[in-house]
């Protein structure tokens, strides 16, 4: 075979187009990255500059350089210490040919060809994470639909064995991450349930190998944070079977949930023990609970606690994310329906209500409520009974109530967007869940918890956590409270290279966390936040108390702030507020 036409196989293989780039496709422990390949100018990759830098421990200085040469692509070993090995065998210098694999220390080398200006390569999961974050400001203040799909092969096959496959199918504003070796995260703007599980129904089904399972979440049906929509479409694709390739993230009716249960919360820290303490008073009775607490805190776990050490732990526990529901189907939901009251209404349904009978209801971002569905709960507080939709008959409601949210449902009521006389009947007991900067103390048994349910979950088995990745996990601020640190630990169990996970596995944001300063060094109310987190509270403080005194009249605002008007424009849609003087919800 001539030269030249080694090189167009590899690149009619991998891209099957004549104006393809050969280049290589490096994967990494954070992503994967193209580096296209000129003649005559070799590529060296390995730890330190000037060659191409990666941070891994198993790389040498300068490890291997690859070359575009008459005879092909090569690679030669530099003299590196773990070696440089092509489909398992060690070399000194090899030339390639199209499904070779390079293994360069950790990292994996293969040739591709770019063509059409459609890259193959894929973000690090903390850039997809960010990504989606983004997206959901977005989706939550212009009420749109996002979605994030998991996927995987069924026969472990790594990511690299499918990722064109997949890249193929994807919208152009479509995002590609790599979670780990074996996992690929997609990012969906503007697409809900239905269109993302179309795209999932297109990759289960694809007759090539290996075949592929997907995970599914879309918001806001399955979640109301980042963290949660990323955490729900991973327990999605773990739960795929080789007879049931796709699964979609909570997928009974919209917004309800029964909750599994998560054993105990963790109480190691005096403010967790004050609080269980105290939940366990409060579980004796049937008066209403609010629970306050950010995103993430554990706001759906201790009403899971209340609940079972109550005197109703033997009947049912129903859980509803008030946010999740479309408003036309709220008072449905709760309620329920008589046959023929709307259309669609085929058959009666028993609401949220009925279903649980004399056991709990969990109405969880009780502040998304619409106003007629505020009237119609305050009235099931006062009689203890509903009316189904469609219905003049009254039936008996004695669950009881626990509602949670984040928002400042005080605020809420000075500005009419929260009854008053609700809230004064949801208030009357409240219970507030400390964000996790302030109970570090209970890091370490939730690293602990979270590392054996990794374990099982992905037939891991790590036993551990370096000193110093715990170091770093307790000097985090976690602005995504528990939720945060599960995923953290979740993924940090899948892409551990041994039995311990080392800060090498952790999020790039903790492992450039430095210890914090002593207690007494703090200010009131800042522990554990880094200067990013304080500042944008602090700007988004003054942006909600302006916005109030405007009355929201954006023009005025701006000219009280003497700040252009696009500016504060850009700057409300940034913070995610609302009309109600609030921020997003995972703020």
């Amino acid at each position: 075979m001539a030269d030249t036409e080694r090189i167009e196989d590899v690149e009619r293989e991998l891209a099957g187009s004549a104006e393809a780039r050969t280049s290589l496709l490096v994967y990494h422990r954070d992503g994967a990255e193209i580096i296209p390949l000129e003649p005559g100018a070799p590529i060296v990759i390995g730890r330190t500059a000037p060659a191409h830098a990666y941070e891994d421990a198993s790389l040498s200085g300068e490890h291997a350089a690859f070359e575009l040469t008459p005879d092909g692509v090569s690679v030669t070993d530099l003299a590196s210490t773990n070696g440089t090995y092509v489909n398992g065998a060690r070399v000194d210098r090899a030339v390639l040919r199209a499904g070779d694999e390079v293994a360069v220390g950790a990292l994996v080398v293969t040739l591709h060809a770019r063509s059409g200006g459609r890259a193959l390569g894929l973000d690090g999961h903390d850039r997809f994470a960010a990504q989606v974050a983004g997206e959901v400001r977005r989706a939550q203040f212009f009420r749109r639909p996002v979605s994030v799909v998991f996927v995987r092969a069924f026969d472990r096959e790594p990511v690299r064995r499918f990722a064109h496959r997949v890249r193929g199918r994807l919208r152009v504003v479509d995002q590609a991450g790599l979670y780990s070796d074996g996992l690929l995260e997609l990012l969906l703007p503007e697409a809900d349930a239905a269109q993302a599980l179309e795209l999932a129904r297109a990759l289960a089904t694809d007759r090539e190998v290996p075949r592929l399972a997907c995970g599914v979440a879309s918001f806001p049906e399955a979640a109301r944070s980042a963290d949660e929509l990323l955490a729900q479409a991973l327990a999605a694709v773990q739960r795929t079977t080789a007879t049931a390739a796709i699964s979609l993230a909570s997928a009974e009716a919209p917004g309800v949930r029964a909750l599994a249960a998560p054993g105990a919360p963790v109480a190691t820290s005096p403010a967790m023990r004050q609080l269980l303490e105290s939940a366990a008073r409060l579980a004796k009775g049937s008066v209403p609970v609010l629970v306050l607490g950010e995103t993430g805190a554990g706001k759906e776990v201790l009403a899971r606690y209340l609940h079972e050490v109550g005197p109703r732990r033997e009947e049912p526990f129903v859980a509803v994310n008030c946010g999740a529901i479309p408003p036309s189907l709220i008072e449905s939901t709760l309620f329920g329906h008589e046959k023929g009251a709307f259309t669609g209404a085929n058959a009666q349904h028993q609401g949220v209500f009925e279903s649980a009978g004399a056991g709990m209801v969990f109405l969880d971002e009780i502040g998304e409520l619409p106003a007629p569905a505020q009237a119609a709960l305050l009235r099931v507080l006062e009689t203890r009974r509903i009316t189904r939709v469609g219905s003049t008959r009254e039936v008996e409601a004695p669950a009881r109530i626990v509602a949670a949210t984040h928002r400042d449902l005080d605020a809420m009521a000075a500005t009419g967007a929260f009854r008053s006389d609700l809230l004064y009947r949801l208030n009357a007991l409240t219970l507030h869940i400390p964000a996790l900067r302030d109970r570090r103390d209970d890091i370490a048994e939730l690293v602990a918890r979270f590392m054996t349910a990794a374990n099982a979950a992905n037939e891991a088995a790590v036993r551990g956590i370096d000193p110093d990745a715990l170091d770093a996990l307790r000097a985090y601020a976690w602005p995504g409270n528990v939720r945060e640190l599960r995923n953290a630990i979740d993924r940090a169990v899948v892409i551990a290279r041994g039995d311990t996970i080392t800060i090498e596995d952790l999020p790039a944001k903790v492992r450039a966390c430095e210890a914090p300063p002593p207690a007494a060094a703090r200010p009131a109310g800042a522990l554990g936040d880094d200067f990013r987190t304080r500042l944008d509270r602090a700007e988004r403080d003054i942006l909600v108390a302006a916005l109030r005194e405007a009355d929201w009249n954006q023009s005025e605002c701006a000219r009280q702030l003497r700040m252009p008007l696009r500016t504060l424009v850009y700057k409300i849609k940034a913070h995610g507020l609302r009309k109600l003087g609030y921020g997003a919800p995972d703020s």
